[in-house]
């Protein structure tokens, strides 16, 4: 429930009736008006009026454009764009979500009138973000993106522009009101997508012609569609993901084989689109690394439709080095960030979580460690020096005499030692 009570949207429809008769305004004044009331200006009917009748002035104008059809994109978005509008208006919406809302319708008449160029899928309408709305359903937002890029886009321009319609109205409602009220614009906008989709793979069909018809007709019994095959839990754990050599953006051969049989579980289940999302290490400038994740991501799309996955099952994002998958405090964890992610949605818009794998897993090599010299305490050099020589003294030479008598050392006696007298004194008596 809003917290403004339904007695004020009574009050806004019998301002309308009131104030139309008695009040009638001048049609080229309304569509002068570009901007609705915000909900705390609508205090009085006249300014509900006015605003009402602006819609309704901006409905006609571009109703009565001749060449609007030729514009489908344009024209489409805008008429959605005031629908919402007017319905968020009378429903009291607090986020200023109807303004905004009327305000596009306004921009996108307004360039109708102008015979502004049509867009195509080399310069698709770019994506306007939305006061008073989130953005909800990713998958959606990058099938509309894929969807405005492929060559077929001009066969599906009025089913994108109420997909994108839709997944902006389901923004304003969850933040509004929650999932209770997001959930049938969401489901409005799987059947958009869905029927874009198939526009744009049959855009560039070879025309069969018509066989006549038979006088009498025959009631041909229609066939059930057969059922949406559904992946098994074995199938569902499929690697998401595959890994780059340090400043390379070459997909090897054990990446090339990884890919393969990721493709032939998309080939057996054909609602699944995948995502790919390309990524580096925190190595380098973001601009140097934004542009390598691109070239990642962009040769994985190139394996993807050699092994023959349609081109509108793929979307691509990159983004550099802003998302790290793991701390770089090794070789390894560097080489986990070096990476393109893939993420699988299911025909219901569903993401499907698929498994981490590190056969592909490049590390770089080892830098050589650097030893640095210990120094070492000089010793002195040991000088040996030379030892003295020593002088020998030559025998004196003497002349030899004629004759030479030996001398022999007489024997000494030595005499006896003589006792010492030792006398005793006698002992004195005091």
């Amino acid at each position: 429930m809003r917290s403004i009570p339904f007695m004020r949207r009574s009050i806004k429809s019998l301002a309308i009736a009131t104030l139309a008769v008695t009040c009638p305004l001048v049609v080229a004044d309304i569509a002068a008006a570009k901007g609705l009331a915000p909900l705390s200006a609508q205090t009085n009917d006249a300014v509900i009026a006015r605003d009402l009748a602006a819609l309704d002035a901006w409905s006609a104008k571009l109703d009565s454009m001749p060449g609007a059809a030729d514009d489908p994109w344009r024209s489409t978005a805008a008429r959605r764009w005031l629908e919402a509008a007017r319905s968020e208006y009378t429903d009291n919406d607090r986020q200023g979500f109807p303004q905004a809302a009327f305000e596009r319708a306004v921009t996108l008449i307004t360039e109708l009138d102008r015979h502004a160029p049509v867009p195509t899928n080399e310069a698709p309408p770019p994506e306007v973000g939305m006061a008073g709305s989130v953005r909800v359903a990713d998958s959606l937002y990058a099938t509309l993106w894929t969807l405005k890029h492929a060559p077929g886009f001009r066969c599906a321009m009025p089913e994108l522009a109420n997909l994108e319609v839709e997944l902006a109205w389901a923004g304003n409602e969850q933040l509004d009101q929650g999932n209770c009220r997001t959930s049938p614009h969401l489901a409005r906008a799987i059947d958009w997508a869905a029927q874009a989709r198939e526009k744009v793979n049959g855009c560039f069909a070879t025309p069969v012609a018509a066989e006549p018809e038979p006088e009498v007709p025959t009631p041909v019994v229609e066939e059930p569609p057969p059922p949406v095959a559904v992946p098994t839990a074995e199938e569902l754990k499929i690697p998401r993901n595959v890994h780059f050599a340090l400043g390379k953006d070459v997909v090897t051969e054990t990446s090339i084989g990884i890919i393969g049989g990721i493709a032939e579980i998309l080939n057996k289940y054909p609602s699944i689109t995948v995502r790919l999302v390309g990524h580096t290490d925190s190595r380098g400038s973001a601009a140097l690394n934004m542009d390598l994740s691109r070239h990642r991501v962009e040769n994985v799309r190139e394996v993807f439709l050699d092994l023959g996955i349609e081109v509108t099952r793929l979307s691509v994002e990159y983004k550099g080095k802003s998302e790290l998958y793991s701390v770089e405090d090794s070789r390894r964890g560097t080489a986990l960030n070096r990476r393109v992610e893939m993420v699988f949605v299911d025909s219901e818009g569903r993401d499907i979580k698929g498994e981490a794998q590190e056969h592909d897993l490049q590390l770089e090599q080892a830098r050589p460690k650097r030893t640095l010299a210990t120094p070492t305490t000089p010793t002195k050099p040991i000088v040996r020096r030379p030892r003295p020589r020593r002088s020998v003294v030559p025998p004196a030479t003497t002349k030899s005499p004629a004759t030479t008598t030996p001398t022999t050392k007489a024997p000494t006696t030595k005499a006896p030692a003589t006792p010492r007298r030792t006398t005793k004194r006698p002992a004195t008596t005091r």
